[in-house]
């Protein structure tokens, strides 16, 4: 009887041990709009507590960072104060941040879920943050967006070179003024965000993208 009580004892430690290694871990990864020459490193705050400093990127994503709760500050450890206060939402585990420059000083943050199961690889996730609505197109998809508005767009008709014919505009009081047209390679392994954003340089709209690798999903054994 006692070495029966020890082998379910046993038992559910290794079902309570094997459920806390599977257990969902919050992550958070940044991109920064533009970066201060005299930034220095950032960390993530909530109250007394300090993540281990790091550098924002401009041009991809940072290496996710473990955040000290769903609430929680950008800090400069070297300025000892917040130049950004960030919420994720209660939906998700794995998040992106962009963070646009604030007429205030600091950051906005823009936050946006990674693990949504919407967002497929070879899908498009265009954010719109600036003031005036953003149009375009990715081979024969097209899209318009109005300011504060988002869509994840599978782009259709690849060209058999396997790129797409891209063309990005804004809805100016004018007409339509275009910020590029381009191409884009066809890729089924990444996906890929696409901000619209107004430069506070040129108080013009702006835009930036960025890919990110997918990984093909593990073959289960049959």
């Amino acid at each position: 009887m006692f070495r029966l009580t020890i082998q379910i004892i046993g038992l559910l430690l290794g079902i309570s041990s094997a459920w806390a290694e599977k257990k969902p871990q919050l992550e958070v990864r940044f991109l920064a709009e533009s970066i201060p020459a005299d930034l220095g490193q950032v960390s993530l705050a909530l109250g007394d507590l300090r993540t281990s400093p790091f550098d924002l990127p401009m041009n991809n994503f940072s290496m996710p960072q473990i955040p000290p709760g769903r609430a929680f500050q950008l800090w400069l450890p070297d300025k000892n104060r917040a130049i950004s206060s960030i919420t994720l939402p209660q939906e998700g585990e794995s998040f992106v941040v962009l963070l646009l420059i604030s007429p205030k000083g600091g950051y906005t943050p823009v936050v946006m879920r990674a693990d949504n199961p919407d967002f497929k690889p070879g899908d498009i996730f265009f954010i719109n943050n600036a003031d005036k609505t953003v149009l375009g197109y990715v081979g024969t998809s097209k899209f318009t967006l109005d300011p504060a508005k988002s869509t994840i767009l599978r782009p259709q008709g690849t060209r058999a070179e396997k790129f797409y014919d891209v063309g990005l505009g804004v809805r100016e009081e004018e007409g339509d003024r275009v910020l590029t047209t381009t191409r884009w390679p066809e890729d089924n392994m990444s996906r890929f965000y696409v901000f619209f954003y107004v430069n506070p340089a040129t108080k013009r709209v702006a835009y930036r993208a960025v890919d990110e690798f997918v990984p093909p999903a593990p073959v289960k054994p049959q």
